[in-house]
């Protein structure tokens, strides 16, 4: 964890030094640069490192990239534009893959942001990973949603627990995943620009073109990537379907983090 930490300052102080001005985002880099490259798009109100640090161990023999979304780290200021975050990160990988990479992995709010990337088209991106995409669109829910979900991190901020029945409607029967997951630091303001983007979120056309392999993972406790997951079959039913059994939102990457990078290798080899 020491060596990691130290890598990771040193990356962050790296790749801020490549771009001018300090409103670029975030990209933290792990192993060697000639090896397959994934990069991953982490979920609402948490962080990269919050999500992803568990599997990078497992990851050795690959170019790791962790995208941080404006807004969800002490270092980057509040997120105006989930759009321009997308469009961030297309330009990261034009000037440092030369546009190309082998994998694209998001998890949830991560894995939207992931679907508008491959669905424009500007990258080449071999193997795309959804866990839990949100693709369905809100519409008069979206600000009732965006309330309850400021309410429900200002509760966890002042030691208030949140009504276990809204959590198991909303994240699956007794997950407690996104709440230890969850980056504090968040504001309302960028929640609300994050929701604006999910919750009405339309999947573009131009996905029809997408050439490569997508995996789709959804918890069998997970109402809406369902939905997510057979919207997106519209466009593009090659899709391979995975339902994890007895897991709710983010359950299976934070719980399960070893099985879960373990299952991720086998689809980046087949």
């Amino acid at each position: 964890k020491a060596r990691i930490n130290r890598n990771y300052r040193k990356v962050v102080e790296n790749v801020k030094s490549e771009f001018m001005g300090d409103d670029v985002m975030n990209f933290l880099c792990f192993g060697d640069k000639n090896n397959k490259s994934i990069l991953f798009i982490h979920g609402m109100a948490s962080t990269a490192m919050l999500c992803y640090e568990p599997i990078l161990k497992h990851l050795s023999d690959y170019y790791v990239i962790l995208a941080e979304v404006d807004g969800h780290s002490e270092r980057t200021d509040e997120l105006v534009s989930l759009k321009n975050n997308c469009n961030e990160i297309e330009n990261y990988i034009i000037n440092n893959l030369s546009g190309n990479l082998y994998c694209l992995s998001g998890f949830s709010m991560g894995a939207t942001m992931a679907v508008e990337i491959i669905g424009k088209g500007n990258v080449n991106v071999a193997k795309t990973h959804l866990d839990a995409a949100f693709l369905t669109k809100m519409g008069l829910l979206t600000k009732p949603y965006e309330y309850m979900f400021c309410k429900a991190i200002k509760r966890i901020r002042n030691g208030k627990a949140i009504p276990k029945f809204m959590m198991d409607a909303v994240m699956g029967k007794d997950n407690n995943s996104i709440i230890e997951m969850l980056y504090t630091g968040i504001t309302s303001n960028t929640i609300k620009n994050a929701c604006e983007f999910v919750y009405r979120y339309h999947i573009p056309e131009s996905i029809r073109n997408y050439k490569g392999v997508i995996l789709f993972w959804r918890g069998s406790n997970e109402q809406y990537p369902r939905k997510s997951v057979t919207l997106l079959k519209k466009y593009l039913p090659t899709i391979i379907d995975i339902e994890i059994e007895y897991m709710g939102h983010g359950q299976y990457l934070h719980e399960h983090s070893d099985e879960y990078a373990n299952n991720l290798i086998e689809y980046l080899q087949s």
